[in-house]
């Protein structure tokens, strides 16, 4: 059986887990945004910085070629990504061309070469592409996660290897990727970045926090939830109770005026008698004690009267009123009557064991039944703790819930020492009991709640074969609600 209770702190941890994980996902989402939008602007910036420089060499190469200079010696040293720039013939099958034109043939060795055919000779500057990457404003580290190339026609020149896709322990996808052509007139090389992701790049740090604050404020709850149950449940055994001490008073009424009321009875018939016979007494001289006893003796009748009249006043007075009736689950009743009682039976070592069982909802007082309950698991307790009962953890609580055709059985029962065979006949009179100390009330009172609810409480002592202990069966009648 579920212990009572355990419910929640198992959906609160459901929950918590829920939320971690959602937390977790949308955490993980935005940081992911985050490195996408960081990625995205270090691209922007690459491709400007190196569209800058490519338009720069075609601007050398246009100017060379405008000025038909039979040599520029000293460009490659004025511009880190000028190898040579050379003058030729022009070929006669060339005609002159205002654009220059790209040859990417060495490209994978990081070297291409640019021609322009002027009017009187073709001019070539060879350009080294790694000379292209401006050292003070570029954005990308060379040993950081992004792998930046520079194609063309198939073939690719790796300017940062970063973390390439494949890379697997990296990431789980390609990750991150820009590809855009330089702004320039023959340069026109594809950058293409790349970026791979996944679970080393999130934010492990802040997941950890994240799940710890999850995991306190599930804790925190699940606390308050039990501190607020064992609140709930005291209450309810607090009501139980002051309602059974009230239950207990009328019965103690109850049996007070069935015990006086014979005695009284008694005395009045006696004293009643003795006037009588004074009054068959015929002798003058005894007019004056004879008037004197016969008003004695009114006197003690008019006393046993009124003494008479205030126990029935009492009994009257703390007598129970009659419940207006209403549907009850029988089976929720002994579930709460668990849970309330959880704490002691934990507390004495005592496994609460419930044999499944469905009824229909009857039509009962709630409150007798709780109070029947609700008394006969503490006596099956209070027996379990007794000498002769089994040691912590071999002690055995059952609450069983029967249906028949008309009627509803609760049988609580327990492997103690059981009832002394010679109180079984009389085990629910009142002020019999067979705890040293007992008023002698409890079951008692569980039997007139019984009856008063048209149904009956029987005891017996359960044989070897069945664990041995104490029975108690309580009989309702299956009286349903008529809306039901």
């Amino acid at each position: 059986m579920t212990r009572p209770g355990a419910a929640f702190p198992f959906r609160a941890a459901l929950v918590g887990l829920l939320l971690a994980l959602a937390g977790g996902t949308a955490l993980v989402r935005w940081d992911i945004a985050q490195r996408r939008e960081a990625f995205a602007t270090d691209a922007r910036i690459a491709h400007r910085l190196l569209s800058q420089r490519a338009v720069e060499v075609e601007a050398v190469l246009a100017t060379v070629a405008l000025l038909d200079v039979p040599a520029a010696t000293r460009l490659p040293a004025l511009h880190p990504a000028i190898l040579r720039v050379g003058r030729e013939p022009r070929p006669a099958d060339a005609a002159p061309s205002a654009t220059p034109q790209l040859q990417a043939t060495g490209l994978p060795q990081g070297r291409v070469q640019l021609v322009l055919d002027g009017a009187g000779a073709r001019h070539t500057l060879a350009l080294d592409i790694a000379g292209l990457v401006p050292a003070g404003s570029w954005p990308l580290a060379a040993d950081g996660p992004v792998r930046a190339e520079l194609r063309a026609g198939g073939q690719a020149f790796v300017l940062h290897a970063g973390a390439g896709p494949d890379d697997a322990p990296r990431g789980l996808t390609a990750g991150f990727v820009a590809s855009k052509t330089l702004d320039a007139a023959a340069l026109r090389l594809e950058l293409h970045l790349q970026r791979a992701t996944g679970p080393a790049e999130w934010p492990w740090l802040r997941l950890t926090l994240l799940a710890l604050a999850v995991a306190a404020a599930v804790a925190g709850t699940t606390a308050w939830q039990a501190q607020r149950t064992r609140r709930r449940r005291a209450e309810a055994l607090l009501r139980l109770d002051r309602i059974g001490r009230l239950n207990a008073m009328g019965e103690m009424a109850a049996g007070l005026a069935h015990e006086l009321n014979q005695p009284l009875a008694a005395a009045l018939a006696q004293t009643q008698a003795a006037r009588r016979r004074l009054a068959d007494i015929d002798t003058a001289a005894d007019d004056e004690a004879r008037a004197a006893a016969d008003a004695a003796l009114g006197q003690a009748a008019a006393q046993n009267r009124r003494a008479a009249d205030i126990v029935k006043r009492l009994r009257d007075g703390l007598e129970r009123p009659a419940a207006a009736s209403e549907p009850v689950d029988v089976a929720a009743l002994l579930r709460e009557a668990a849970e309330l009682r959880q704490p002691e039976l934990q507390a004495a070592g005592v496994s609460l064991r419930a044999q499944a069982g469905t009824a229909p909802a009857l039509r009962a007082d709630r409150v007798a039944l709780q109070q029947i309950v609700h008394n006969l698991i503490g006596n099956a307790l209070q027996a379990l703790q007794s000498p002769g009962a089994p040691p912590p953890g071999r002690r055995m609580l059952t609450l069983a819930l029967r249906s028949e055709a008309d009627t509803v059985r609760v049988v609580v029962a327990d492997n103690g020492p059981g009832i002394a065979p010679e109180l079984l006949s009389t085990l629910f009179h009142p002020f019999v009991s067979g705890r040293e100390g007992g008023l002698g009330l409890g079951l008692s009172l569980c039997e007139s709640l019984a009856t008063a609810q048209g149904g009956r409480l029987e005891a017996r002592n359960r044989s070897a074969a069945e664990g041995g202990g104490a029975e108690f069966t309580l009989t309702l009648p299956l009286v349903q609600d008529p809306a039901s």
